[in-house]
């Protein structure tokens, strides 16, 4: 076993009514694993192969309807992997709604190297396991984070022994070797900063900048033309029930040192002259002291380095003083996420432990300071009433006219893996035969047609705010325009959406 071939898969844009964004990132999962293996003296030749670099797009009839994809056809996958001819090819999967692409990636795998070992790995497989290493075209599946694992598989392989692995089937019987719980079947890493720095070099930088610059960037605001995700700890205490990081991170809050993001930051701008960071934790600032020496690492920089926080931080725990330092350190925009505007939402249905009224201290902070914020919400939840989704839109609306603050409002989608999921299926509140997308759930309390007369009420009524908000305040006009023209063909499409034209 002396070549892997690690892989991403092409995407599934429009399949049966769903549409969606292409998005292309530099891949961090497969870097990792890449700089791990490295590190731990595996002496094998490693390569990356990621199907979405080409960009094209591809439109084929199948019995479900019309699909385009987005990168490499089949027939250019099968060529590409059959060239690198390689003894293991892992293939990762970062979303259940681009399973599909995973599994037919493994069989033009298998049908290019018949005789190759197919490994598939991600979110995904973590919570399907055993139904995953069910299809032929799969040999081995891995379960949560895959440094680790994927190093034991290889060396097993080369020694000819059968793997014995925690998290890593491929049998039907290695199912003994998972933990018995129903999120979180493994365990993880335990300090974070024994891992290396993500093994850039294996990839073209500089094609991923030229894709994510040019509208292909997983980030609805993507200001920099060298952006770069930095994931600065794994993990999250918190059990929100719509969450699915738990079956791959874990709920143990694991962080890497000052030193460690000092050095992973060094490395991007001496070596890759980045513009941007996008902090995507799931919950950077968790610990607020540790939050603060982060800022303080990022206030050494000269010049500054502009960065935001698309993935979320928690509302509360802030005070004038760290909003002002976050703003004096680069900071473009946070996003809090606040999920519902109803205490008893949050407390009972989402499962937040976040108390609101923190959260609109820092809306007052950040209004004061002049930083940019946005919110999450989520609605359509089995548990909430009509009037808690109403207040959600209307608190949601308030606090964009009163505060600047931008409202990504979000319906509700029963992913697998999540608390969220299984109330779902327990109770039969979703038709199994649709593909995973929001708006789906039906309850004694609403249907996606109340959900979505409402959500259009709200797009119309955050439009004339929008509109109102630029003609008001010169700073946000000139912010506003820039936006529209950067992402003017998905603001048209949500203002038909909103006036159902």
């Amino acid at each position: 076993m002396k070549r892997l071939l690690l892989c991403i898969p092409n995407q599934s844009v429009h399949y049966r009514g769903m549409n969606a964004r292409p998005q292309v990132s530099i891949p961090l999962g497969i870097l990792s694993i890449v700089a791990f293996l490295r590190e731990n003296g595996w002496a094998g030749d490693v390569r990356v192969y990621d199907a979405r670099l080409s960009a094209s797009f591809t439109t084929t009839q199948e019995k479900g309807g019309r699909v385009t994809l987005f990168g490499d056809d089949e027939a250019t996958m099968g060529k590409r992997i059959a060239e690198i001819a390689p003894d293991v090819i892992g293939i990762s999967n970062m979303f259940s709604a681009q399973f599909p692409q995973a599994l037919r990636m493994a069989e033009v795998a298998k049908q290019a190297c018949p005789n190759a070992v197919v490994v598939m790995g991600g979110p995904h497989v973590s919570v399907f396991p055993e139904e995953t290493l069910e299809q032929p075209c799969v040999d081995y599946v891995v379960v949560g984070e895959g440094e680790e694992r994927m190093l034991a598989l290889l060396r097993c392989l080369e020694a000819g022994e059968t793997p014995a692995i925690p998290g890593v089937l491929g049998r039907p019987e290695d199912r003994r070797l998972l933990r018995d719980h129903p999120l979180v079947k493994v365990n993880f890493i335990k300090e974070v900063d024994d891992l290396p720095l993500p093994a850039y070099d294996m990839v073209d930088v500089e094609r991923y900048f030229e894709l994510q610059a040019n509208g292909f960037s997983p980030r609805t605001r993507e200001w920099g033309r060298r952006a770069v995700t930095m994931i600065t700890s794994r993990g999250c205490p918190h059990r929100c029930t719509f969450c699915s990081i738990h079956a791959t991170m874990g709920y143990r809050w694991r962080a890497h040192s000052p030193d460690y993001i000092r050095r992973h930051i060094a490395l991007l701008r001496e070596r890759y002259a980045i513009d941007f960071i996008h902090f995507e934790d799931d919950n950077l600032t968790h610990d607020s002291e540790r939050y603060d020496r982060l800022l303080n690492i990022l206030l050494e920089l000269l010049p500054r380095l502009p960065w935001d926080t698309p993935n979320g931080v928690r509302g509360d725990g802030w005070t004038l003083e760290r909003v002002r330092r976050t703003r004096e350190s680069g900071c473009q925009y946070l996003a809090v996420a606040i999920e519902s505007a109803v205490q008893n939402v949050l407390d009972k249905v989402v499962r937040k432990r976040l108390d609101l009224a923190q959260v609109d201290n820092l809306m007052v902070f950040t209004h004061q300071e002049g930083l940019r914020l946005m919110a999450f919400y989520v609605v359509g939840l089995p548990g909430e009433r009509l009037e808690d989704i109403d207040a959600t839109f209307r608190y949601a609306l308030a606090r964009y006219f009163r505060f600047g603050v931008w409202p990504g409002m979000n319906l509700a989608v029963a992913l697998p893996g999540t608390e969220l999921g299984r109330i779902v299926e327990r109770d039969g509140l979703r038709d199994p035969s649709l593909p995973y997308a929001a708006n789906q759930l039906t309850t004694s309390e609403f249907s996606p047609a109340d959900i979505q007369k409402r959500f259009r009420r709200f797009q119309r009524l955050k439009i004339l705010i929008f509109l109102w908000r630029s003609l008001t305040s010169w700073r946000d006009l000139r912010y506003n325009a820039s936006l529209v023209w950067r992402y003017r063909s998905s603001i048209a499409n949500e203002f038909r959406k909103a006036f159902g034209m």
